[in-house]
């Protein structure tokens, strides 16, 4: 299995930065090929320009984009893991996302078929950390919210399945102890896909496993019981 991680972290030394790691680790570590991409690092360029759409009108693929793009074609997995800004993406994630997710590629769009998914296949999860408490964000809504407009209305509507939106809460307040512990719980919120080996040694599948929840971990679904907000 492919699995690509996306960090969208300026801190090397952040929790974000330390769970991209652990999930390699663990990846890695059951057979699965891991490539990760680090936006920063990579100095990524997030705006989508004029010229990027002078050239995919075109037909030709900007470099930059078609490197990335090339990143997600061969993943099996995608795991995006970053800090939650004003209740979104950090710009860099959301510009990666806007010039790599492009039509042509991620799905494809005409007057006569409508919208066609071209991401099919492939598990996406969604990791993010933030300052307040999970339990504030479910009250007002937000968390079915965030999971719709960043997990269902993008990657979903390219095709690919859920395989969940983690969120983090209370992430400044945390003890040194108290960090080492959630990346040690993470593990047991992680697709099967990427938490069993290549070759299953057990013969229960681990979906089939208790699994407590882990302390300041949420793993969010929107609510289908609620009705849409979008107008």
């Amino acid at each position: 299995m492919n699995h690509l991680i996306v960090l969208a972290h300026p801190n090397p030394a952040s929790l974000c930065a330390a769970i991209c790691s652990k999930i390699a680790d663990v990846s890695s570590g059951n057979g699965h090929k891991v490539e990760m991409r680090d936006l920063y690092s990579l100095n990524f360029n997030p705006v989508l320009s004029a010229e990027d759409f002078k050239q995919l009108r075109a037909g030709a693929t900007p470099k930059d984009i078609a490197t990335e793009q090339l990143h997600v074609k061969k993943a099996d997995v995608i795991t995006l893991v970053f800090p939650l800004w004003w209740t979104g993406y950090p710009a860099i994630l959301k510009g990666w996302i806007d010039r790599v997710l492009q039509n042509g590629f991620a799905f494809t769009f005409s007057a006569k078929e409508g919208i066609t998914p071209r991401l099919t296949g492939k598990k996406v999860q969604l990791i993010t950390t933030m300052g307040s408490s999970v339990d504030e964000y479910e009250e007002n809504g937000l968390m079915d919210a965030m999971a719709m407009t960043m997990g269902d209305n993008v990657w979903s509507f390219c095709g690919c399945e859920d395989a969940g939106f983690i969120a983090i809460g209370e992430v400044p307040g945390m003890t040194e102890d108290e960090r080492k512990k959630l990346l040690q719980d993470l593990t047991k919120a992680m697709p099967d896909d990427i938490i069993k080996p290549v070759r299953r040694l057990s013969k229960t599948p681990l979906s089939k496993k208790k699994i407590s929840k882990p302390k300041n971990i949420r793993n969010q679904k929107p609510s289908k019981n609620k009705k849409s907000q979008r107008g």
